[in-house]
């Protein structure tokens, strides 16, 4: 286990330099006249053009006064020392299907924007369209990535590094510390704890998941393999195996388990209709329940509720005990554009804004991520100073990366019809899976 240096320690070791550099470094704040709008970034009369679309929340124009103000600091000090760059920037926003369905329309036809960031289930869909950074990148900072995200950035059948990941996030379990000495390592210690302390405290339930469109990806995956069984084959295309053998019996078993949740009013039936992360805050704030199985990326909202100081997160209890599988995804920069020099240039800037060690670690602590760098963990922790920002580190360091392959979409959503008709038991788990998985075979 990395020894992780704290926040605190962060700060205090930056700070001397940063305050240096803004007095030499140009477009630091008091250097230069800042040359950061929100559409377009540098001269407008500069030479070259670099376009570049990130998501709205990661961008420089987001709401939350921290990542735009790091962000903003960090590309104005690039832009300064490359005066004949300017970058237009198409901010992501709307439905996700829409835009990524466009993308490939705009990457086929050679109209995507320069750098656009994409998410880790989409890596598959634009594989053969995204252009390599390994020219750009030494075998020190290929090493330097997680082992699991290394993986999950590089394309499988050309061993290319397509994507650059400047988030990651996995999946475990949030728990009230102040009431839980020590996490349940199994499901059934799960369950009995749950009801105990909703019984005990008044809660009004004692678990709760996001059980909409997600499901598969949030728990059911990692519970399935922590047993042995594959809810999808570990291939390129994602392929379904579900329905047959070992795997349906464990299958069938997980979701035996969420059903008996509800049936003794542990946890509610009407979980299938949440799926954000506000609906996991808002009754984390409300104090509904002492347990949460979830992702890392609910850290920020559940830290800056009321109550946030008392929740901790730990490994994904299993049924069994069995040793948690964790899996991890995040959002990524790919590269569309062909041009060498463009590419040269992008890969700095990513470098100096999301990139490189300092840049992820700065990004890290102003949007409450976690870094996907070695060097970022072990030098420059990027949180708070708490035991919790550890947890969440090393969740991720173990996990593996998220199947993301042709077939996981029509997986994922018959997956979570069978989760969403046990749990409102208008089917067994057994006629579920099987259910799911004619509709898996039809389809494909």
């Amino acid at each position: 286990m990395r020894t992780m240096t704290t926040p605190a320690r962060l700060r205090r070791a930056w700070l001397a330099p940063l305050t240096i550099i803004g007095l030499l470094v140009p477009g630091m704040a008091g250097a230069q006249e800042s040359l950061v709008t929100p559409e377009v970034i540098g001269r407008p009369d500069a030479p070259i053009t670099i376009t570049m679309s990130p998501r709205f929340g990661y961008s420089h124009q987001s709401n939350d006064e921290r990542r735009r103000n790091a962000l903003t600091e960090a590309f104005d000090s690039w832009i300064h020392r490359h005066p004949d760059v300017k970058i237009e920037v198409q901010v992501q926003q709307g439905d996700d299907a829409v835009i990524v369905a466009k993308r490939l329309q705009d990457a086929a036809a050679d109209r995507a924007a320069d750098v656009i960031m994409t998410e880790d289930r989409d890596f598959q869909k634009f594989y053969s369209l995204t252009q390599p950074f390994d020219p750009y990148l030494s075998e020190g900072d290929k090493a330097d990535f997680i082992p699991g995200i290394l993986d999950a950035m590089t394309d499988p059948e050309t061993g290319e590094v397509k994507y650059l990941q400047i988030t990651a996030y996995t999946y475990g379990l949030w728990y009230r510390k102040d009431l839980v000495p020590t996490p349940p390592a199994s499901l059934e210690e799960l369950a009995t704890q749950a009801a105990a302390l909703k019984d005990q405290n008044g809660f009004r339930y004692g678990l709760f998941v996001l059980g909409g469109p997600e499901i598969m990806r949030l728990t059911l995956m990692s519970h399935v393999a922590s047993l042995g069984g594959q809810i999808m084959a570990d291939d390129a295309d994602s392929t379904p195996v579900f329905g047959e053998g070992e795997n349906r019996d464990i299958l069938i078993r997980v979701l035996s388990w969420y059903k008996e949740q509800v049936d003794a009013g542990v946890m509610p039936s009407d979980v299938v209709s949440f799926s954000a992360t506000g609906d996991v805050v808002s009754r984390v704030t409300a104090g509904e329940m002492p347990f949460v199985l979830g992702g890392t990326f609910m850290g920020g909202g559940i830290r800056a509720t009321p109550d946030g100081d008392k929740w901790a997160f730990a490994p994904m209890p299993q049924l069994d005990g069995a040793a948690p599988v964790m899996y991890q995804g995040g959002w990524s920069w790919a590269m569309f554009t062909k041009d060498a020099q463009k590419q040269a240039l992008i890969t700095d800037l990513l470098m100096d804004t999301y990139i490189g060690p300092w840049a992820m670690a700065r990004w890290g602590e102003a949007g409450g991520y976690t870094p996907t760098r070695l060097s970022a963990l072990d030098k420059y922790t990027a949180f708070v100073n708490n035991p919790l920002d550890k947890s969440l580190a090393d969740g991720v360091s173990l996990a593996m990366p998220m199947a993301n392959g042709k077939h996981y979409n029509v997986v994922a959503t018959a997956i979570a019809n069978a989760f969403q008709q046990v749990v409102l038991g208008a089917a067994t788990p057994e006629q579920a899976v099987d259910e799911a998985w004619a509709t898996v075979e039809l389809e494909l």
